[in-house]
């Protein structure tokens, strides 16, 4: 319905890290919107946590991105490149939204 900004969190383990990363990278594809994917760092008794957050760009530019320690990320997210980039790529105009109705 137009949201140009995605918040995702997330507890992916080290073993899957790869699998987080990727995720988010698609989210930010398929929308053609900024993804804030927030990951869980540090340990339990049964894992270990990848850490791995990451701001992205529509086009899934990496715009920043934490390690695999407790911290902080920031960057600038202009509402105005999604938007560019959604009318040089239309792609989200061929999406059906009656399916939801079936």
């Amino acid at each position: 319905k137009g949201a140009e900004l995605f918040a995702v969190i997330g507890n992916w383990p080290n073993r899957r890290h790869q699998h987080w990363t990727t995720l988010l990278k698609a989210r930010a594809i398929e929308n053609q919107a900024a993804v804030i994917g927030v990951n869980r760092a540090g340990t339990d008794p049964e894992f270990t946590y990848a850490g791995g957050s990451l701001i992205l760009g529509p086009q899934a530019e990496v715009l920043a991105e934490a390690g695999d320690a407790p911290g902080f990320i920031r960057a600038e997210i202009s509402p105005d490149q999604v938007r560019d980039w959604r009318a040089q790529f239309p792609a989200l105009r061929d999406r059906r939204n009656d399916y939801a109705k079936l």
